[in-house]
């Protein structure tokens, strides 16, 4: 009888213990996850979140998919389309570059990625509304290997270190305005260096050699475009960033 019972709470412990051990043990789908590699070695990473969300600010993944509301921080990925209604949000990059979108204006991250030399590549897409970018000074922050392209109708845009443009876009039309800093401009009529506080008129609906207008007509968002940029440059080129080596005065 002694040795009936001994085997008896013998198995039960065995059972008890098979039983922990399941329950403990993570699933088989996140033990066993193989790695699997970015297409050609590159690697889509989050090189670009929203620093400021005022108002109706919406974020979707992709063309076609649902519209979520955008918070602060939020990460944004290779392929995300950002919409506002009476909102106004800006995103920064991680080489500290800065795009703010006004109020009724749509853009698109086509490109956010990370490339085998450790290069950072971004494309980003003007679709409507108004749309500002400021590159940040190589003083302030080296983008030495970061490429960066700002794209609008069969247009592309290509800015220097310190470039800053805003754009306005419809269905027909884009005005592009030069505020600061260098750059050229691509498309259907060749290519053509941006001119600081000059406009290029470009008609969406047929390929055209740009207008260009000697001035910079105010946009009820300018204000906030120059305290942000300046806001943002400020508070990069602390003491503290300038020991880690991010900040070098030219």
């Amino acid at each position: 009888m002694r040795a009936i019972a001994h085997i008896a709470v013998t198995l039960i412990s065995a059972l008890a213990w098979n039983a922990w051990a399941f329950q403990s043990a993570p699933p088989a789908s996140v033990a066993r996850a193989p790695y699997i590699p970015a297409p050609h070695g590159n690697t889509k990473i989050a090189i670009a979140w929203f620093s400021e969300v005022s108002g109706e600010v919406e974020l979707a993944s992709a063309y076609g998919k649902d519209f979520q509301r955008a918070l602060d921080h939020t990460a944004i990925a290779q392929g995300n389309v950002i919409r506002t209604g009476m909102g106004r949000a800006e995103v920064e990059l991680q080489d500290q570059s800065t795009i703010r979108v006004g109020p009724d204006s749509i853009i698109v991250f086509p490109r956010l990625e990370l490339l085998p030399s450790g290069t950072k590549e971004a494309i980003v897409r003007g679709l409507r509304g108004t749309i500002y970018v400021s590159l940040i000074p190589n003083y302030i922050v080296n983008k030495k290997g970061n490429d960066f392209v700002f794209t609008f109708g069969q247009q592309q845009v290509y800015l220097q270190s310190s470039g800053h443009v805003r754009l306005e876009i419809n269905d027909k039309e884009a005005r592009l305005a030069l505020l600061d800093g260098k750059g050229r401009v691509e498309g259907p009529f060749g290519a053509m260096e941006l001119a600081r506080k000059k406009t290029f008129t470009f008609d969406l609906t047929e390929p055209s050699q740009p207008g260009v207008e000697k001035k910079i007509k105010a946009n009820l968002m300018d204000k906030w475009d120059t305290a942000a940029v300046a806001f943002h440059q400020d508070q990069i080129a602390t003491p503290s960033r300038i020991a880690r080596g991010f900040y070098n005065p030219p």
